[in-house]
């Protein structure tokens, strides 16, 4: 059977979120589909380059603090420093 692979399989590849098993059968599909691995490489490039930026501001504390507001809207438990 053929799987056939998504651009958030992609991302989830590039930040190394796959299984053992899914990330060999993903690494197969590289070899064998030529826009796979243009979309692997590209997502890999733009990864490269975030990492690689230098931010030198943090947030606000307003900006902060509406972050974690609206994330009380859903539930999500926020961890305190």
């Amino acid at each position: 059977m053929i799987q056939t692979f998504t651009l958030d399989d992609a991302v989830r590849y590039t930040y190394d979120e796959m299984s053992a098993e899914e990330a060999h059968r993903f690494e197969e599909a590289l070899c064998l589909d030529s826009e796979l691995m243009d979309v692997f490489h590209k997502l890999h490039s733009v990864k490269s380059r975030m990492e690689n930026i230098s931010i030198d501001k943090e947030p606000s504390s307003q900006t902060i603090n509406s972050i974690l507001a609206y994330s009380k809207t859903f539930g999500i438990r926020v961890a305190e420093e």
